[in-house]
């Protein structure tokens, strides 16, 4: 039977320190909300309502990253898979990116979220207009949503000589022109296939489409325009010292010092309709024999396309995770040529 060890200490103010044999944790919290960091890393969040039993808890933390065979650009086909086995490729949360150098910064902007996310909520009771009570909370969210989207945003100014304004404005643009891509995906899950059964492709992944945004967040002022994503919960905007990883009542901030963008290339066994400007390198059998030759053991076996399409991956020491795709290779291609241009001048 194995030996556990667990001490709790309360420092007051809902602050408490957990000690036990995988290392030190802590949480803090008010009656109706706990947030708990683990030994682990993991984070999760406690809501509830006191005197009810009635609670909601939303866990998360640091994923295992693929390893690096799966993203060898070339080195091996993929394909659009939707299985029950996958494993998610996906790994951004705002909660994990929280380094001390922008404490304060951050600080300042989960405030506004938060009581921007209030106002909402106060607004939301107009629906019970009915009893006068309502009315008020209805009211006052109104007043307090004014208050916050014009006097609580953030000031982020940059000074830049012309040189490295004109990098930043030209990469900006190269990122924003991912939209023009008849296809923008983002890659959020991927599973092992059997080559022989799946047209040569060894890794199958699963697609979302995604869009790129140069809209700041309502409690950002800044006085250059950024690039960004729009992910399926979060939000990404590359500033020029910081990428700032927003949800709705949480926000990070990375370092580049800390992050790494790759541009390559994929080639993709595409069982979908090819986009308009994708490069079809090939053709191959759905089942196909391993010198090219359509395995005559099935029946109704089909021809299909390779293209190759442009991939970037985004990884920081700290978890992050963001694969992306797009239809037309040379936009990514002249993605790296900009942001090699643009990284000489945060050295």
């Amino acid at each position: 039977m194995g030996v556990r060890f667990r001490k709790s200490v309360n420092l007051g103010g809902g602050f408490r320190v957990n000690v036990s044999k995988s290392g030190i944790g802590y949480s803090w919290g008010t009656k109706g909300y706990r947030y708990t960091k683990t030994a682990k890393g993991s984070s999760r969040r406690t809501y509830s309502i006191p005197g009810t039993g009635l609670s909601y808890v939303s866990e998360s933390g640091k994923s295992k990253r693929p390893s690096s065979e799966s993203h060898a650009r070339g080195a091996s086909h993929s394909q659009q898979a939707e299985v029950s086995n996958a494993v998610s490729t996906e790994s951004v949360n705002a909660g994990d990116y929280q380094p001390a150098e922008y404490e304060e910064l951050l600080a300042q902007m989960r405030k506004a979220q938060r009581l921007d996310y209030l106002s909402s909520w106060l607004i939301a009771t107009i629906i019970l207009a009915a009893l006068p009570p309502f009315i008020l909370t209805a009211f006052a969210g109104a007043v307090l949503k004014i208050v916050v989207r014009s006097k609580m945003r953030v000031p982020m100014e940059y000074s830049f000589d012309d040189e490295s304004r004109a990098a930043y404005v030209d990469l900006s643009a190269i990122w924003m022109s991912l939209n023009k891509n008849n296809r923008f995906w983002q890659t959020v899950s991927e599973t092992s296939l059997d080559r022989k059964t799946s047209g040569g492709a060894a890794r199958g992944v699963k697609r979302i489409p995604a869009r790129a945004t140069n809209k700041l967040p309502f409690f950002v002022e800044s006085n250059v325009q950024p690039f960004g994503l729009k992910l399926r919960k979060q939000r990404v905007y590359f500033l020029p010292d910081k990428v700032l990883v927003v949800a709705r009542t949480d926000v990070g901030a990375i370092s580049y010092a800390d992050l790494d963008m790759d541009f390559g290339m994929s080639h993709f066994v595409e069982t979908d309709s090819v986009p308009k400007d994708a490069k079809v390198i090939g053709q191959t059998w759905l089942k196909v024999n391993k010198n090219g030759t359509p395995d005559k053991r099935f029946k109704n076996n089909k021809q299909v396309p390779i293209c190759e399409y442009g991939s970037v991956l985004v990884t920081s020491n700290s978890g992050l995770h963001i694969e992306l795709m797009c239809s037309n290779s040379n936009t990514v291609s002249e993605m790296r040529t900009s942001a090699k241009k643009f990284e000489t001048f945060l050295r």
